[in-house]
């Protein structure tokens, strides 16, 4: 374990579905703060760079005068059964996502206290490189799509198409420090989280 005087830096990943953002959230008093990749994308759909770079980009001007919501919903349908348009929102996207978490590790690793970045794509972008300990949740692809479908109100076949642009959880789970199973009730995978973070704390102080 790290210095308990420095920042210590862990995420929390899976694939969609598969519980990460809930685990977070049950570890949020346990540590300085949690942040979420997705809201980190959400708030660049927001800059008016990005928006005009997307615009030009996908050659939609549109795309200038809508807003965040809208242009999310946009996106989302543009690159559903286009794997072109999906290289392209990342292209825009993902350097950026990278760019902020190269920054905020610096600052954090300068603040003491435990800080928890949660994301389904942290190990596609390599993010996992700049923490110091990696929790990955897994449940069955089947259930995760169910769960997927269900939450966003989508298909089955939509909320698999995003299984299929991630890494499998397979490769995922031989990058993790620890491993969460939430194939069972939520109060399992809260107890699991929470008894990784205890033990993390515990270590940082002795």
């Amino acid at each position: 374990m790290k210095d308990s005087n420095t920042g210590f830096l862990i995420g929390i990943t899976g694939n969609s579905g598969c519980g990460q953002t809930t685990a977070a959230k049950y570890v949020s008093e346990e540590c300085s703060g949690v942040c979420s990749l997705d809201l980190v994308g959400h708030r660049l759909l927001n800059r008016q760079y990005v928006i005009s770079e997307l615009s030009d980009a996908f050659s939609r001007p549109e795309f200038n005068h809508l807003d965040g919501e809208s242009l999310r919903a946009e996106l989302r349908k543009m690159v559903l059964n286009d794997t072109k348009a999906y290289a392209i929102l990342n292209s825009v996207l993902h350097p950026r996502m990278i760019r902020w978490a190269v920054h905020s590790a610096r600052i954090l690793r300068k603040l003491k206290g435990i800080w928890v970045l949660e994301g389904a794509l942290i190990c596609e972008l390599g993010i996992h490189e700049l923490l110091d300990y990696l929790i990955v949740v897994q449940d069955s692809e089947q259930r995760c799509i169910s769960r997927v479908a269900a939450r966003d109100n989508i298909s089955l076949k939509d909320a698999a198409k995003r299984w299929e642009v991630q890494l499998p959880i397979e490769n995922k789970l031989t990058m993790a420090d620890e491993v969460v199973n939430n194939s069972g009730e939520l109060d399992s995978m809260k107890q699991q989280i929470l008894t990784i973070f205890q033990g993390i704390n515990k270590n940082l102080l002795n």
